[in-house]
């Protein structure tokens, strides 16, 4: 990837990320989530040598959500965004799959772009075969954090453990 595209794909997203109305204040928060992904199983890594343009990433086969500190801002807001978007991707290997059907997904996608038109428009810059999961986790991501947290123990509550 060209570093002037990438370099404009991470403005791109964290103008996007910033312009969420519903994000974590608290480094409280994001510990208290980030162990509750433990407890799935998942281990939370911090990278300081990312690729210009990752803010983060989900390895399903190695159960690992990895945030990219090179890139993210010191900011409670934006970090949490990052790591709501991710753990819909958690949510989705615990699920087996999708979180929503197709239908739902576009009425959700609809009411969405009402609030915030530009919400999907990174979509393109994926393959069409991710458009569904990273639409899902677009919504994810600008849910209320408590709401985030209980689609999480819904979708993930067969790998918590006490």
């Amino acid at each position: 990837m060209d570093r002037g595209f990438r370099a404009a794909l991470l403005a791109l997203l964290v103008m996007q990320l910033t312009g969420s109305s519903v994000q974590a204040s608290t480094w409280d928060r994001i510990g208290s989530y980030l162990r509750l992904l433990q407890r799935a199983g998942v281990k939370a890594l911090v990278a300081r040598d990312c690729p210009v343009g990752l803010l983060g990433a989900f390895h399903e086969g190695k159960q690992a959500l990895l945030m990219c500190g090179n890139n993210l801002p010191d900011d409670p807001s934006v970090v949490w965004v990052v790591l709501a978007h991710e753990s819909a991707h958690v949510m989705q290997s615990c699920n087996g799959g999708n979180l929503m059907q197709a239908a739902l997904l576009s009425r959700e996608m609809d009411e969405a772009r009402q609030r915030q038109p530009d919400m999907f428009h990174e979509l393109r810059l994926y393959h069409s075969s991710q458009h569904h999961v990273e639409a899902e986790a677009r919504l994810i991501q600008a849910l209320p954090p408590e709401q985030v947290v209980v689609l999480f123990e819904k979708h993930c509550a067969k790998r918590l453990t006490p």
